[in-house]
């Protein structure tokens, strides 16, 4: 694996109509930050070959959004991911087939614990996006990691290269 995206759900419905956490969708917002951050994606060359998605709602229609931008991705959703520890993304991610570029979204705390762990023990190219990781993860903020050697996941071998949410591209 070359390249890690963490992505985090967009902003979504406080409350939903079943009463359960999993089946809250993104609101009129959220589609747009979705498909706001595929965009930038995009443009930056970043199209994953693989994406692991949690089974909630609001990830799978983050997902939808951005297959949008990129065409039908190679993805698995998984039941694991929903509101996952870091260990357990972990996992997930060394489970899975080696692939160039791999995007993960799925949910706080455990999306950000884990994008912390990367930068602390893989260090980070962008110093301006590592200070802003480590303030906050908000909804539909991508983290993307480059492996310093083309080896199977493990947190040392990632260095942060970029962070950013729809916010702080409208700010841009």
């Amino acid at each position: 694996m070359q390249k890690l995206i963490l992505i985090r759900h967009a902003k979504t419905e406080p409350y939903a109509e079943t009463g359960t956490d999993e089946s809250r969708k993104l609101t009129e917002r959220g589609h747009e930050d979705a498909q706001a951050i595929s965009i930038q994606l995009k443009s930056m060359g970043l199209t994953p070959d693989y994406v692991l998605v949690s089974t909630a709602r609001r990830t799978r229609e983050t997902f939808a959004e951005i297959q949008k931008v990129f065409g039908n991705l190679p993805h698995t959703f998984n039941d694991m991911l929903y509101l996952a520890e870091p260990e357990d993304i972990a996992s997930c991610l060394e489970s899975i087939p080696d692939h160039a570029c791999v995007a993960v979204v799925g949910h706080n705390p455990g999306i950000h614990d884990l994008a912390l762990r990367l930068t602390e023990f893989g260090g980070f190219k962008n110093s301006g996006a590592a200070q802003q990781l480590r303030v906050k993860f908000p909804t539909a903020s991508v983290a993307v990691f480059t492996a310093k050697e083309d080896d199977p996941f493990n947190v040392y071998n990632f260095e942060l290269s970029e962070f950013f949410n729809p916010k702080s591209l409208t700010d841009a």
